[in-house]
């Protein structure tokens, strides 16, 4: 006897539902990520500096908004820590 057409439609959905979710799941940061945020949470930043992004091996990246004011000492102090680290300046639209 066949299954429904119903069943039959289910299982590859429930499957395909399965998938979707698992890869959603989020994986927490490597350990050279934290050292990372925490060399950026404790070194002094001027206001026109933000975090862009931390990669897997612990670079991080941030961008200055409207000048390079405080990213020298900002990347020294990173450097200090053992952190390697990249500036990008944003133009000014």
């Amino acid at each position: 006897m066949t299954p429904p057409a119903a069943c039959r439609l289910a299982a590859p959905l429930l499957i395909l539902a399965l998938f979707t979710f698992s890869a959603c799941a989020t994986f927490g940061p490597t350990p050279e990520q934290q050292s990372a945020r925490a060399a950026w949470d404790s070194c002094p930043k001027s206001a026109n500096l933000a975090l862009t992004s931390i990669d897997a091996n612990g670079l991080v990246r941030y961008r200055a908004v409207s000048s390079a004011s405080g990213a020298r000492e900002l990347g020294e102090c990173l450097r200090v820590t053992g952190v390697s680290s990249t500036l990008v300046v944003a133009v000014a639209p």
